[in-house]
Formats: C-alpha cells, sequence, structure tokens
C-alpha cells in the first residue's frame, strides 16, 4: 500500500505541472506520428535511422498511437497483436510468457534462453531464468514505437536473435513543452490505472520527461473464495525520469525508472476424465473461475534500471555509446488447485485425491550489464563497426512442497514445517497423522548462475545507383556457469550431490542483403537475403545418474539457424503500403528438451529429471503479407490494416542414440500453421473540434500443435485463435474519452492443456470479454 500511495503522490504531483506546462504549446496539438503512413515511420533495425519502406527486410513497426487507437496495451501480446508471423503465448502469468516468431515455438527446451531477442533502446534485456523470456510492464511505459524484425538477426543483434528480435523504443526527451494525464478503468475486474506524463524543455540544451503510472484492483475474474484473492490480481507502479543533453555535437540521454508491482498468476483447471487416474478413479473437474485454495498465489515483480545512451558527431562519423545496467527479480508461487475442503470430498468417496497443500514457489534475481559502442560513417559505402559486452548474474530458487506422510483415502493431511508440523482431520474417520511424519517435507533447489558474452561486429552498404548492397558479420563468445544445490525443504540438509558446470562457445552470424528499388516517385523496392543467428547454449544442472536411459550431459551448444528470404515491399500511393515476402530456415543442433527416463520403479530409483541437448534439425518454411491503407470516405478517414502468415515448422532430423527425442515430421510445439489480422480505424469530425473514432482489431491462428511430440508424448493440437478487440470514442480538444471491448466475442479457449502421457489432467484458459472506459488529456 505504502508503494501505491508513493507513486499515487508522484502522478498527482505531475497532473498539478499541468496548468503551467500548457500555456506553452496550444491545447490539442497534434501528435508526431498522427499524420505518419506506416512506410514512414522511422525505425533503427539496422542500427541506424531510416524509413520503414526502406529497410530490405520483414520489419513491422508500430507507434504509441497506433496502439493506443486499438485499445489500451495490457501485455506484450497487445503489442505483437497485428504481426505477420507472430505468436505470442500468455499462459495467463506474465512471468511464463514468451514470444514466438517463424517457427521459434514457446515449449521447446524453456529452460534455455530465448530464440527471439528481447531488446530496450537497443539494449538486451532477457535472461534463462523466470520472467526473462518476456518483457516486463515497465518495458512498454510510455513508449515511441516497438519495432518487430523478423529472421535471424545474429549479424547485428547478437544472441538470442536467432529467429527475430522484438526492439522497444521508449519515448524520449523532446525540446517542447508537452504531456499527458490518463486514467483507464476496467469495468470487468475494477482495475484503475493512473497515468501522467510530464516533457518539459528546461533550455535549449537540456530537456527532461517524467513518467509515472499506478494500478490498483478490486475484483477480478479468477477468484479464490478461501482467502478473498483474485489470481488475475494487479497492482503497483512504475516511475520514470529522463533527462537529455544537447549541445553542438553531442546528444546524450540518461534513464532511470523502476517498478514494483503484483501480476496475475495462473489457474489451472482440473479436467481429469474417470478412469484413467489410480488416486482419483472417478475423475475430477474442477472450477474454471472460482477456484479454492489454502496455500499462496501469486506473482511480485520488481525492477531497477539505468540507461545511458549517447550519440557524438564526429564530422564525417557519429558515435553511438548504449550502457544499461538493471536489477530485476520475479516471484511466484502458484497451488495444487484443489483445497481441503475439496480433499474432503474425495475422501468421502473413496478416493485417495490430490494433496491439497502442495505448492511451487520460484524466486529469481537478475543482475545485467550491457554495453554497446559503435561507430558509423561513409556515403558512398556506409559502414559500422561495434564492440558489445555483457555480464549476468542470476539467483534461482524453487520450493516444491510435498506431502510428508503417505497420502491415502482414509488419512489425515500433515503439513507445517519440520519445527511446527500440522495435522488436518478432514474427516471424522481419517486415520490420525503419524507423531513423526515420515518423509521430506519438499524440495529446495538453489541455483546461482553467471553469464558472460562479447561480441565484436561490423557492417558495409554500397549503393550502385539503384541497386543496394550490404553485409553484416558479427564474433562472438558466450560463456556460463552454474552450481545447482537439492535440499530438504525448510532445512539446511542437502538431498544430494551439489552440481556445477560450465559452458563457453564462440559463433559467426553473418547477413548479405541485395535490394534493388525501381520506383520512381514512390519506392518499390525487391530484395534477397541470407542471414543467420543463434541461440546460447547452456548448462544443466541435476544429479548423474549412471543407470537412467538419458543421463544427463553437464552442457549443451548453441542452436544455429541460417534463412534465406525474398520480399518486396512498396507504397503504390503515400497511403498504400504493401509488404510480402518469403523464406526458408534450417536449424542446426536444435535445443530440446528430454527426460533422463528415470522412475522410482527402474534401475534410477528416483523421479526422473529434465534437462537440454541439441536434438536434431529443423526446418521452417513460410509466407508472409502485410497491407496497410489510408483511405478516405468523405470526411471521414478509415486506417486498415491486413497480415497473414503461413508457417511450417518441422524437425526434419534428430540425433541418434538418445530417446524421448522429438518424433521426425512432428511440428515445432506452438507454431501455428496460419495466422492473421484485421485492423480498421475509423475517425469522423462531428462538429467543431469534436472527432469521433472507431476500431476493431481481429487476430486468428488455426493449426500447430501445443507440446513437442515424442513416442511418449501424443500431439496436442492448439485451439484456434479468435480475438476481436473494440475501441470508439470521441475527441474534444486536447480530450479524449473511449470505451473499450477485449475479446468481444466472448472466445475462451485452453491456451495450454497439461496432460501425464495421454492422460488429460489440467487446462488453463485466456481471459473471457472485459470491458471499460479511459479518458485522456494531451497538451
Amino acid at each position: 500500500m505504502r508503494h501505491i500511495l508513493a507513486a499515487t503522490t508522484a502522478t498527482l504531483a505531475l497532473v498539478s505541472t499541468m496548468p503551467a506546462m500548457a500555456q506553452t504549446t496550444a491545447p490539442g496539438a497534434p501528435q508526431a506520428t498522427e499524420d505518419i503512413s506506416l512506410s514512414e515511420i522511422i525505425v533503427t533495425a539496422r542500427k541506424r535511422e531510416e524509413t520503414l519502406r526502406d529497410v530490405p527486410s520483414t520489419i513491422t513497426a508500430q507507434t504509441a498511437d497506433h496502439l493506443e487507437a486499438k485499445g489500451p496495451v495490457t501485455g506484450v501480446g497487445d503489442l505483437l497483436q497485428l504481426v505477420p508471423g507472430v505468436r505470442f503465448n500468455g499462459v495467463q502469468s506474465e512471468n511464463l510468457a514468451e514470444v514466438s516468431v517463424r517457427g521459434s515455438g514457446t515449449q521447446r527446451a524453456t529452460s534455455a534462453d530465448s530464440g527471439v531477442g528481447l531488446f530496450v533502446n537497443g539494449a538486451y534485456v532477457g535472461s534463462s531464468t523466470l520472467g526473462g523470456r518476456n518483457f516486463k510492464r515497465i518495458d512498454y511505459f510510455d513508449i515511441a514505437r516497438v519495432e518487430v524484425l523478423e529472421g535471424p538477426q545474429g549479424a547485428l543483434y547478437g544472441r538470442n536473435s536467432e529467429f527475430g528480435t522484438v526492439n522497444i523504443v521508449l519515448a524520449q526527451p523532446q525540446f517542447r513543452d508537452t504531456g499527458r494525464v490518463q486514467a483507464t478503468y476496467n469495468a470487468t475486474q475494477k482495475q484503475m490505472q493512473l497515468e501522467g506524463i510530464v516533457n518539459q524543455a528546461v533550455s535549449d540544451t537540456v530537456a527532461v520527461r517524467l513518467g509515472a503510472q499506478v494500478t490498483g484492483q478490486g475484483g477480478g475474474i479468477y477468484y479464490n473464495p478461501n482467502q478473498d484473492e483474485y489470481y488475475d490480481h494487479t497492482d503497483g507502479y512504475i516511475v520514470r525520469g529522463q533527462m537529455r543533453y544537447s549541445s553542438g555535437a553531442v546528444d546524450a540521454k540518461l534513464l532511470i525508472d523502476a517498478m514494483d508491482m503484483n501480476l496475475p498468476t495462473f489457474v489451472n483447471q482440473w479436467v481429469l476424465p474417470p478412469g484413467l487416474l489410480a488416486a482419483l478413479p472417478q475423475g475430477y473437474t474442477g472450477p474454471r473461475y472460482d477456484v479454492p485454495s489454502d496455500v499462496k498465489n501469486g506473482v511480485h515483480q520488481n525492477v531497477v534500471r539505468a540507461m545511458l545512451i549517447a550519440d557524438v558527431d564526429l564530422d564525417d562519423l557519429t558515435l553511438t555509446w548504449t550502457t544499461m545496467g538493471s536489477r530485476s527479480e520475479s516471484a511466484q508461487s502458484f497451488p495444487a488447485a484443489v483445497d481441503l475442503a475439496t480433499q474432503a470430498n474425495f475422501q468421502r468417496l473413496g478416493q485417495i485425491g490430490l494433496y491439497p497443500l502442495g505448492q511451487t514457489s520460484t524466486y529469481a534475481r537478475d543482475k545485467t550489464l550491457y554495453q554497446d559502442i559503435h561507430i558509423a560513417g561513409g556515403d558512398e559505402f556506409s559502414w559500422m563497426a561495434g564492440v558489445e559486452g555483457m555480464m549476468q548474474n542470476d539467483y534461482y530458487t524453487r520450493d516444491a512442497v510435498t506431502s510428508p506422510c503417505p497420502l491415502t483415502a482414509t488419512s489425515a493431511i500433515c503439513g507445517g514445517t519440520p519445527t511446527t508440523p500440522l495435522c488436518y482431520k478432514l474427516l471424522p474417520t481419517s486415520a490420525n497423522c503419524p507423531t513423526v511424519f515420515p518423509l521430506a517435507f519438499g524440495a529446495r533447489q538453489v541455483t546461482p548462475s553467471k553469464y558472460r558474452s562479447a561480441a565484436a561486429y561490423g557492417s558495409l552498404k554500397h549503393d550502385i545507383g539503384r541497386l543496394s548492397l550490404s553485409g553484416d558479420l558479427r564474433w562472438s563468445y558466450d560463456y556460463k556457469e552454474a552450481t545447482q544445490s537439492n535440499y530438504l525443504l525448510y532445512t539446511s540438509n542437502l538431498s544430494g550431490v551439489p552440481s556445477s558446470f560450465d559452458f563457453s562457445q564462440d559463433s559467426i552470424s553473418y547477413s548479405a542483403t541485395a535490394s534493388y528499388n525501381f520506383g520512381e516517385d514512390l519506392p518499390m523496392l525487391l530484395y534477397a537475403k541470407t542471414g543467420s543467428g543463434y541461440r546460447a547454449g547452456g548448462v544443466n544442472n541435476g544429479t548423474y545418474i549412471a543407470a537412467a536411459p538419458n543421463p544427463l550431459r553437464p552442457s549443451y551448444d548453441n542452436e544455429t539457424t541460417t534463412s534465406y528470404e525474398v520480399g518486396f515491399k512498396g507504397s503504390f500511393t503515400r497511403d498504400l503500403f504493401l509488404r510480402l515476402s518469403g523464406y526458408v530456415s534450417n536449424t542446426e543442433d536444435a535445443i530440446t528438451s528430454i527426460l533422463d527416463g528415470c522412475t522410482v520403479t527402474n534401475a534410477c530409483g528416483r523421479a526422473g529429471t529434465y534437462f537440454n541437448l541439441n536434438g536434431g534439425k529443423v526446418r521452417v518454411k513460410g509466407i508472409e503479407a502485410a497491407f496497410d491503407a489510408k483511405v478516405p470516405l468523405g470526411k471521414a478517414v478509415l486506417n486498415l490494416g491486413l497480415t497473414g502468415a503461413r508457417q511450417d515448422a518441422k524437425f526434419v532430423s534428430v540425433a541418434a542414440g538418445v530417446t524421448g527425442l522429438p518424433t521426425v515430421g512432428s511440428t515445432v510445439a506452438q507454431t501455428p500453421d496460419w495466422t492473421w489480422s484485421v485492423n480498421a480505424n475509423i475517425r469522423q469530425p462531428i462538429g467543431e473540434n469534436l472527432t469521433g473514432f472507431f476500431n476493431v482489431a481481429y487476430n486468428g491462428a488455426r493449426g500447430g500443435g501445443q507440446d513437442t511430440v515424442t513416442l511418449a508424448t501424443p500431439f496436442i493440437a492448439l485451439e484456434d485463435v479468435d480475438n476481436v478487440d473494440l475501441r470508439a470514442g470521441v475527441e474534444f480538444q486536447s480530450m479524449t474519452f473511449a470505451a473499450f471491448v477485449k475479446n468481444a466475442t466472448d472466445n475462451v479457449i485452453p491456451i495450454l492443456k497439461l496432460q501425464s502421457g495421454t492422460i488429460p489432467l489440467t487446462n488453463r484458459y485466456n481471459n473471457p470479454r472485459t470491458y471499460g472506459f479511459s479518458a485522456s488529456y494531451r497538451w
């Protein structure tokens, strides 16, 4: 509560500055991107400023105004909703979510780094720990634009940009006095979000930008009646301060921001059919929305970050310096999705049931220092050279609570801790708990790790009339080290021998592009390119069991992808922009997660352990199209965007001599066969200083499988996606009033189906229909 009050005070302080600052700029002044067509958006895809239409690559850019037009941004999925060939797998929890581009998948070796590079202002913000495969909310607060580059980007962006890169560019201080305040209320969840931004030109050379956002929530969709809490609860704050100095040859921006938020966790609904599980022979279908639990659940994230970005004009050369230091923490607790009362009902029916006090709690702390320096110059021959380094220290723990007593249909429930044991007799006929609990209360895994990465890269571009040739080359070196210790929960007693492994590997990434502009007044660009990227290998932690069918391997190598692409982009008029591309990519040494094959009944005498290895080769083929148009309809203006993509990602070979690998010919997990989107925005003047608007955004997906298919794991089809978001309202001078509906058709589907082999266990669902209102004032 103290943090929320502090952030509210900061927001109100920003709001209080409105009258004075509003005097310097006329109310209702148009935003900078309001009249810019999509093809004219300035991007930095190749680490230099270019218009979107001039980049010979598949790239999508959305400005803050474009994103706001289709409704409030409540997650990374809203940023990527209109990008062809991209899937965002939210799985309800932002800590576990990640991005898939062109067949990279999101359920393949999730303990490894992501195959899609995550960048903010050009600085790498991803990690392989909990929450590190997705952006955090602070990353998309007060943004200028989002750039999505598809295909391998290893030559310019390095590690983990194997299938693509998402770069979020934050709004920076401008030399004019502007700002906004906004209130957004989600009526379904009773969630209020207040936001304030102030941009002030202090002098001709100094500008500052201050921002704050605070969120509070009094309701929700997924409810825990036992603790009067909502699983999808959100509250907390984001604050940011920036200062810009621009004089002569120097343009430098300093940013400091912080976030402290409680975020939604996931909810599992049991969907177990009868006759398949010995502990529940009658099966069990649990509640979907009101899910009782007697243990802790929730997600908490906090981030502190500083960035320094400077451009220095050295006559014919430009030096760019980017430094980022960050510290983040992500903690999550989730229950077994049953409570003591539900377990009592199981026992009344003579079933063993499920341990109601079971819980998993994870905690990850990440410290990252990122540095990039590059220099660019040239005219007829444009060139760039740079060096990059990163140091990342992670600390990860995982606590799993299990029953310290054998669970039977007549037993009491044992809980608590070794020093404070608790006994719950659920039925009058329940047996007493043992005087001494015979089993461990659970397990605690502690894994500190460090990651060091260094790179040198260069780029060369030459224009010969309408023909442009470019090439990029990067050498990278990655080193990882991790130690794992396993303890009996709530004790300092080791349950096995600690393990410590390291990994190191260097790699070469490249790209080569040829493009030809045959347009006269408007650009018509044909291009062909090839390029490579890699996902950094890493370290497996666990206990080596010689008797295991697949004994644990201490480390796994880099996964590398090489892609070939041809494309076209062109503006038939200033307001009609078409993009087409086709590609084939081959992934060698595909990082795959497998089970060591251990069970308590075979020679291992213990439960199995998952670990990563280089499991085979993946081939992806696809085509993508995007069309954007601005169409006058009398006094009204229609902005229309259409995208579509077809992709086919399959394992074409697997490593020999290893069981449990994906079957040859099986699809890469979480890769839909088809994705498409439609975004239509119409604006109509309806009076003096009064404009009405309406926006519909639709995205769909068909085909694909949920998990990696093996001989023991069946194919689970992805559900069809049909999501429609609506927003309508009016603008009066500097004020905007809007109503919005997300998932307007109430298309609720299981976005994740958890099974044990062929036995269905639990489902997770997307959010049903929600609606709300927003009001903002700009100056």
